[in-house]
């Protein structure tokens, strides 16, 4: 079994809210999982040397917009995804393929967005060699749906459904059937918050909305672009379950008060981040790493809990297994550090001022992916080092 050890550590951010730091300067990976943090283990297949820089969960990145593979007609782009991996993110949920050109939206039709999701579920059904993880496959959700539409998208895969399009007003009947449907059949249900899309054609919803459909996620809460009112979101905050998603393409306004809130109702648990790109936000590959300098040096919570927010909150939220680093979790890692010229120390330093870290290493499933450093930030000023070992030979 392919085996790795990273030690010299400067600090572990491990994702999870309740225990975000960790002191240990070791951790050994095997077989594409943590098996040890704090290990005594001095040998391995490929062996990593920190150089001291900070070891978090590879970025989860909770709203993207694929299309076909790597192919976005909205930005006219191919290849962007493997830029997203230089920028931390190591996997991407869909939420809707929904720029497909000529798109019919309104009114929207079921047979389109299931066999829509079908399509983007096996044009992404391979891994990506230098991309993210991708969950894709979000089924949009239109009148006229059947409860085997739902058993059949998640026997092809996936993963999520999502209110956009659909008409939300009386009766509720048929959406709150929708929202059953998906919960017996696993599937999470994602709402799309706040003011128009740029298609102009998807749906205003605020609290009342979502204490009526009680979704899992409420996308975007606090803009993407426009968010609902102020006191709308704040109740969502102080009387829901739901998750509620911060993105990239929102009100950075809201995004703060989201935060100040989210710390006042002890709900940063429920919180979770995305980047709502591609879009008319266009293509951001560091979007998740400015999401995080945003909410911690603005919204002033300490840097570890602002990327378990990035990490194990938005996995759990979309039933991932990665975005923790723990024994038995996939080993999707970054090392970062501060940018020379930074006030910044190190990593976790330069969050808390807002200042972007620079990324060294990304790690999936326990194969270094991107060594030296990132091609989409600056370098860090130390750079990790990597040896490969082979067996045969001893080096």
């Amino acid at each position: 079994m392919p085996s790795l050890l990273i030690h010299n550590i400067g600090a572990i951010a491990t994702g999870d809210l309740a225990q975000p730091l960790r002191d240990e300067q070791t951790l050994f990976i095997e077989d594409g999982l943590i098996k040890e943090v704090g290990t005594t283990r001095q040998k391995a297949d490929t062996v990593v040397d920190a150089q001291g820089l900070t070891l978090t969960p590879g970025l989860i990145d909770g709203h993207v917009h694929p299309v076909f593979g790597e192919f976005t007609p909205t930005q006219n782009s191919i290849g962007w995804q493997r830029f997203y991996m230089h920028g931390g993110t190591t996997t991407m949920v869909s939420a809707g393929e929904l720029h497909v050109p000529g798109l019919p939206l309104d009114p929207p039709d079921p047979k389109t967005f299931k066999y829509l999701a079908v399509l983007s579920l096996r044009c992404n059904s391979k891994p990506q060699q230098y991309g993210p993880k991708m969950q894709t496959g979000t089924l949009l959700l239109a009148p006229g749906l059947k409860e085997e539409d739902f058993a059949e998208v998640a026997a092809e895969g996936s993963k999520a459904v999502k209110f956009i399009f659909y008409p939300l007003m009386d009766p509720w009947d048929e959406a709150l059937q929708y929202v059953e449907w998906a919960h017996k059949y696993g599937l999470v249900v994602k709402l799309h918050s706040g003011g128009v899309s740029r298609s102009g054609s998807s749906r205003p919803a605020g609290s009342e909305v979502t204490f009526r459909l009680q979704p899992d996620i409420v996308a975007h809460i606090s803009g993407g672009p426009i968010p609902m009112p102020k006191d709308e979101m704040e109740s969502i905050v102080a009387e829901s379950k739901a998750f509620m998603e911060i993105c990239t393409s929102g009100n950075y306004l809201r995004t703060v008060e989201l935060i100040e809130m989210a710390t006042r109702h002890n709900a940063l648990d429920r919180v979770v981040m995305g980047t709502d790109t591609p879009g008319g936000t266009g293509i951001q590959p560091r979007g998740m790493l400015r999401n995080i300098c945003l909410i911690s040096s603005l919204g002033k919570i300490a840097p570890e809990q602002a990327i378990a927010i990035a990490t194990g909150n938005t996995g759990k939220a979309h039933n991932l297994q990665q975005g923790i680093i723990a024994p038995g979790r996939p080993a999707d890692l970054i090392l970062m550090g501060a940018i020379r010229g930074s006030v910044a120390s190190n990593a976790l330093d330069s969050i808390r001022v807002g200042d972007l870290p620079g990324i060294s290493t990304v790690i999936v499933d326990g194969q270094v992916v991107i060594k030296d450093r990132s091609e989409q930030t600056p370098p860090p000023s130390s750079l990790a080092k990597t040896t490969h070992f082979h067996s045969c030979c001893g080096e």
